[in-house]
Parts: C-alpha cells; sequence; structure tokens
C-alpha cells in the first residue's frame, strides 16, 4: 500500500486553501432605509401611490452586494409601504467608476446633510442599472436605455445615501411601468451594514489544518496498530 506522508497530506490542505469559490470577491450589507424623515423608507416610488403609500420600507433581509473581481453590484430584497403593499426588488448594477471626476456624471445630492465641498466623500459609482421592482404582482422595470435620471449613477460608499453621512448608496431610477410607458423617476436611498462572512478565511484555513491534523494522525495510529 502506498503510504500518505505528511508532506502529501499538507500539499492536499494547501491546494484546497487556494481552490477558493468563485464568490469570495463578493461582500455583502444589509440594506436599510435611511434615517430621517416622517415617513423613513429606502425606496419612494415617485407618483405611483399617494402620500407616505409613496415610500417603502426595507425589510430584513434587503441585500446589497458588491462583486470586487467583476465590479457588479446587486440591490434585491422586498420592500412594504403603510398600506401593506410589498415590493420586490431585484437590480443589477455595472460599468464600475471609482471617481466621477472627468466624466458627464454628477454627484447626486438631494439636500441631505453631506456636504461634498466640506466633507471628504469616499464614493464609488455604477454607470449602468437594470431589473425590476414588482409591486402586487405589477412588474415595474429599470429603463435599459437610460437607467438613471439625470447625469447621475447608483452611488455607493461614505456620503453617499443622499440623505446622511453614513456609508450606503443612493440612486434615481428611470422607470418604467407594466406596459412599457416611461413614469416619474423612483428613488433608492440606504445605509448599508456589512454582513459578516459565516466563515472567514483565516477560519477556513484552520478547519483545513485541522483537517490535515486528522488525517496525519489517523494515519499514525493506523501504524501503530500494524506495528503491535
Amino acid at each position: 500500500m502506498r503510504k500518505i506522508t505528511i508532506a502529501t497530506l499538507t500539499a492536499i490542505g494547501i491546494a484546497a486553501a487556494y481552490a477558493t469559490p468563485a464568490s469570495a470577491g463578493v461582500i455583502d450589507y444589509a440594506a436599510t432605509n435611511y434615517t430621517g424623515g416622517s415617513c423613513k423608507h429606502g425606496l419612494y416610488t415617485g407618483n405611483i401611490g399617494s402620500g407616505c403609500n409613496r415610500r417603502y420600507s426595507f425589510q430584513d433581509g434587503t441585500t446589497f452586494s458588491y462583486d470586487t473581481d467583476a465590479q457588479t453590484a446587486t440591490l434585491t430584497g422586498t420592500a412594504i409601504n403603510r398600506a401593506g403593499q410589498v415590493a420586490t426588488l431585484d437590480l443589477n448594477f455595472s460599468s464600475f467608476l471609482e471617481t466621477i471626476d472627468g466624466t458627464n456624471f454628477e454627484y447626486k445630492n438631494g439636500g441631505g446633510n453631506f456636504n461634498p465641498v466640506t466633507d471628504t466623500p469616499d464614493i464609488d459609482f455604477f454607470t449602468t442599472g437594470s431589473g425590476t421592482i414588482t409591486i402586487d404582482g405589477a412588474v415595474y422595470t429599470v429603463n435599459p436605455n437610460d437607467p438613471f435620471a439625470g447625469n447621475t449613477t447608483l452611488q455607493y460608499g461614505y456620503g453617499a445615501n443622499d440623505k446622511n453621512k453614513n456609508f450606503g448608496g443612493s440612486a434615481w431610477l428611470n422607470i418604467l411601468n407594466p406596459h412599457g410607458h416611461k413614469v416619474r423617476h423612483w428613488d433608492i436611498n440606504f445605509n448599508l451594514d456589512k454582513i459578516p462572512s459565516e466563515v472567514s478565511e483565516p477560519g477556513a484555513l484552520g478547519l483545513l489544518g485541522l483537517a490535515v491534523g486528522g488525517l496525519w494522525a489517523g494515519t499514525r495510529r493506523r501504524r501503530k496498530k500494524l506495528a503491535a
């Protein structure tokens, strides 16, 4: 029988450690409502609805995910208004920019307490958007030919919320109704909190080390038993 040496086991462990999944570069954030205002919300539906029923509150499980390798992002989850209507968000963002200096895009400041002149923004931008927001079975679509109102983008980072200085994001979305007709743009404004990974990379390497050690110990016991 071919012997399994500690060097072989170590090599297996190292190879497994470097065989990282494709999602290793994805950072997940819990997306929550911006703070302030009488009708707190994460989604504002323009002229669809009335009063506070245009404002939808993000629910637990709403997630903003940033793929640092592909430089794309998604916003998925649900939001509910005071009338109990549920909006399901399935939005995608791409065409990443670290700065909009020298481009035709503008910083989106909707009157929040962040001042881009006196405060220091740390913002990234996604200039392309797509996806849907479904409310009571009616599917509203981000305009694929012109996803953002004005010369804006999806903003992501410190000072990007459009309503406060928190780490978050915001966008003015150009929306098509279920009949394909344009409606007044919708807003998304949200704070972001990083969701801890279930097993961090050092933890995963530690588990690999335990596995290698366990295999080595088992091999050693078997050798002792055969020698007895």
